[in-house]
């Protein structure tokens, strides 16, 4: 289907809705008379014979006309599948929404409530498979969707379309930008319109260069090195004598029957050995307190830039002389 005929089901159908509202006064007066049903009788079966031989725009006719006349479950169902079969899913969806809604009667027929259930259905179908357009232009431009005028209140918004070709025209005093753009089901797209002669952003929208605040910067704390340079040396330290510990522990051990009877010899070795112990649990202990240091310089940089407060006021910093009984003060 080419783009001009989608436009022209989207102008019939408009023009279709219009008479809806304009016979709803009278239909709330009245039902429908009984030539009026024949007809719309004669219409709906005229609208399937047609859609079943492929006759899709001479059954949309005919569907609109019935629907128009009865208003009722069954012919808004009829209606909504032709347009759905003619990718206007938007009309259709409507149609199947509203066939769906209508109000139920104690003594209505067991097909209007087969329609009214399969409307229902259908239109919940059809909601995931509509596309989503979003124009965005200046609220005061005029905008043109696929010929039809678009309120300045749907500017901006997303708008539910068909799926397929679509053409937006987008004007400001002399200035006029047009553009095609294709959307399949489901996807959601923006179009963009930069028009001359657009009003400028209110003032205070956007902050001059340079008026933005600094950003305080960050650089590592000097407790980072201090603190890792102390766990360094603490664990070197506690490694190496700890390992001197144990070898004169062992040597003594070697030297000493059961353990407990030691040379005199081997004295002054054990008393050396119990000194490396306590260098070398004094050096993991270092080690400990340096790495906490540096944990705490790595969770608290150091600000390279941190705002100054401000100056006083001028008034403030000038001279101020105040007489006393013992003498004059003055503040600067």
């Amino acid at each position: 289907m080419s783009a001009s005929d989608v436009r022209r089901l989207r102008i019939a159908a408009s023009a279709l809705a219009l008479g809806w509202v304009l016979s709803t006064a009278s239909a709330a007066a009245a039902e429908p008379t009984p030539p009026e049903r024949e007809a719309a009788r004669t219409l709906l079966l005229s609208g399937r014979e047609k859609r079943k031989n492929g006759q899709l725009m001479g059954a949309l006719e005919d569907f609109e006309r019935a629907h128009a006349i009865m208003r009722v479950p069954t012919t808004g169902l009829d209606l909504g599948k032709t347009q759905q079969e003619l990718g206007l899913l938007v009309e259709a969806r409507t149609t199947f929404l509203e066939a769906a809604r209508h109000p139920a009667k104690a003594n209505e027929s067991r097909a209007f409530k087969r329609a009214r259930k399969e409307a229902k259905q259908l239109a919940d179908e059809i909601a995931p498979r509509l596309a989503t357009l979003t124009i965005s232009v200046s609220a005061e431009a005029r905008v043109k969707l696929d010929d039809a005028d678009i309120s300045s209140s749907s500017i901006n918004v997303p708008l539910k379309v068909n799926p397929g070709k679509h053409e937006i025209v987008a004007s400001l005093a002399d200035d006029e930008k047009r553009e095609t753009i294709m959307v399949v089901e489901g996807e959601t797209k923006t179009v963009e319109f930069t028009l001359a002669g657009a009003p400028p952003p209110p003032p205070g929208a956007e902050k001059p260069p340079g008026s933005e605040e600094p950003r305080a910067e960050t650089s590592t704390s000097s407790l980072v090195w201090i603190g890792g340079g102390v766990a360094a040396v603490g664990l070197a330290v506690g490694a190496v004598t700890g390992l001197m510990a144990f070898g004169i522990h062992g040597d003594v051990a070697s030297r000493c029957q059961g353990g407990t009877r030691c040379p005199e010899g081997t004295h002054a070795d054990i008393d050396r050995g119990e000194t490396l112990g306590t260098v070398s649990t004094v050096g993991f202990v270092v080690a400990g307190v340096g790495a906490a240091v540096l944990v705490y310089g790595l969770l608290n940089p150091q600000q390279a830039n941190a705002p100054k407060p401000d100056a006083p006021p001028a008034e403030a910093r000038r001279p101020r002389w105040i007489a006393g009984p013992f003498g004059v003060a003055g503040t600067f």
